[in-house]
């Protein structure tokens, strides 16, 4: 787009974040307002949660999405994707277990224009599941986390996506790389959750059924 003084201007692509968020009231606020410093715009998307979340999230400045029952992080994630407003969209924590200023280092290659999807990889992966998960996927992708929940990835790749199985481990990347992403990891760290146990519950060995489903299938 031509400026006032006829040089050209480069339109900068759109951000939005996206947080599922299941009972996180004691976080959510938070993850909002530091995600806000760096994107255009947060949307939450609440699983049923039992206490006042979605509230402090609409405080924080997000959009809300409600789910009256829990219908799981996959299916959250997938509402959210839809739902997402930017060019590229970021998806992280409500539990301040990712810290929301990475979000210029993860989105960085997508604006750079050398990769569709980047993913926040982990230095440990905590969970022997993990590692067989990471080892399968790399089979097909050069990757050291295939289970990272912090991601960015361009509108354009994810709208469309299934996003099948128990959960996103592996076939998130390797369903984007099917559609033709170039795909980048940037080390994160990940911190303790302050209060409670984790709690979002994978199911790891059907996951890794669904990730050689996919090394098949693609």
């Amino acid at each position: 787009m031509p400026g006032s003084d006829g040089s050209q201007r480069t339109i900068r692509p759109t951000i939005t974040v996206i947080i599922p968020a299941f009972n996180e009231e004691e976080t959510i606020g938070e993850v909002v307002s530091k995600a806000l410093r760096h994107v255009d715009d947060v949307i939450v998307v609440d699983d049923g949660s039992a206490d006042d979340t979605s509230h402090l999230a609409e405080e924080a400045g997000a959009e809300v999405i409600r789910n009256d029952v829990n219908i799981g992080k996959r299916r959250n994630l997938l509402r959210g994707y839809r739902a997402a407003h930017g060019d590229i969209v970021v998806s992280l924590d409500a539990d301040l277990q990712h810290d929301p200023d990475d979000i210029p280092r993860l989105v960085e290659p997508i604006l750079s224009d050398w990769a569709d999807l980047v993913i926040g990889a982990r230095s440990q992966l905590p969970y022997f599941s993990e590692r067989v998960i990471a080892w399968l996927t790399s089979l097909r992708v050069g990757v050291k986390d295939a289970s990272s929940g912090y991601r960015a990835i361009r509108k354009s790749v994810v709208y469309g996506m299934e996003i099948h199985g128990s959960c996103t481990c592996g076939t998130f990347i390797l369903e984007a790389h099917s559609r033709g992403a170039r795909i980048a990891e940037v080390p994160i760290e990940v911190a303790e959750r302050r209060t409670g146990a984790r709690r979002i519950q994978t199911k790891h060995f059907i996951q890794a059924l669904w990730v050689l489903y996919d090394l098949l299938r693609y």
